[in-house]
C-alpha cells in the first residue's frame, strides 16, 4: 500500500503551476557516483532564474508521535538527493543532468528555534519542538528546508524555506532571497565556489586550491 500517495498529491498540488513535477524519480548520488537514489517527488521550476536547477522532495507521513531522531532520520534522507543529478530515465528523462539544489521535507513541522508556547502539532512530540527546530536549522547548512502550508493575509499558501529562510511562496513565487540561496554560491572553507562547475566541470577562473 503506497502510504504517502495522497501527501505526494498534496505537494504537488501547493506547488502548482511554478514547477514540473514528477514523482520516483531516478537521480545519481553526487558523491557515490555509482550509487543510484529515488526521490519521491522532483521539481522542475518554470523560472527561467533556475533554468539550471531541480528541487527535490522526501515525503514521509509523520505522526504526533515522531521526535528528533525520527525526522533526523527523515533530513538525512533528504540530503542524499543534495546535488544528484537527474538519469535519463523516466519519468524526468527530458531534464536529465540536472542538479538537485536543494531537499525538501513534506510535511514539516513549524519552525520554533526558541521554544515559545505553541498549539500542539500533528507531527512532533510534544516538548520537542525546540529540538526538530534545531535539527531543521543545522540542515538547512546541507540545503534540506521545509515544506508547508502556512496562513497568510490572502488565506493558505504553501511554501519552502531552509530554517528560518523563506525562499518561496504560493503567493509571490521565488523570493529575492530564496535565488541567492538556490543558485548562488556555496562557502567552502573562506571562499564561495559555484556547485554546478565544480562538479560538471572547472570554470576558467576555478582554482582547485580553497583555504
Amino acid at each position: 500500500m503506497d502510504i504517502e500517495k495522497e501527501r505526494r498529491a498534496e505537494l504537488i498540488a501547493g506547488l502548482g503551476d511554478q514547477f514540473l513535477c514528477f514523482e520516483e524519480v531516478t537521480l545519481t548520488h553526487a558523491t557515490f557516483t555509482r550509487r543510484k537514489i529515488r526521490a519521491d517527488v522532483v521539481a522542475i521550476p518554470v523560472d527561467d532564474r533556475l533554468a539550471d536547477y531541480a528541487l527535490a522532495f522526501e515525503v514521509k507521513e509523520p505522526s504526533q508521535a515522531w521526535n528528533y531522531s525520527d525526522w533526523s532520520h527523515s533530513i538525512r534522507q533528504a540530503s542524499d538527493y543534495v546535488y544528484g543529478k537527474i538519469d535519463p530515465v523516466a519519468p524526468a528523462a527530458k531534464y536529465a543532468g540536472r542538479r538537485i539544489a536543494g531537499a525538501f521535507m513534506f510535511p514539516s513541522p513549524p519552525y520554533n528555534p526558541h521554544g515559545m508556547p505553541m498549539a500542539p502539532t500533528p507531527f512532533v512530540r510534544p516538548g520537542l519542538e525546540q529540538m526538530v527546530s534545531g535539527q531543521f536549522h543545522l540542515a538547512l547548512h546541507f540545503r534540506v528546508g521545509r515544506a508547508f502550508w502556512e496562513t497568510s493575509k490572502l488565506g493558505r499558501r504553501f511554501a519552502l524555506s531552509f530554517g528560518p529562510n523563506p525562499l518561496w511562496d504560493s503567493e509571490h513565487g521565488l523570493l529575492d532571497r530564496g535565488l541567492t540561496l538556490i543558485a548562488g554560491k556555496r562557502t567552502l572553507g573562506s571562499g564561495k565556489i559555484d556547485v554546478k562547475i565544480e562538479l560538471d566541470g572547472w570554470g576558467p577562473s576555478q582554482s582547485p586550491l580553497t583555504e
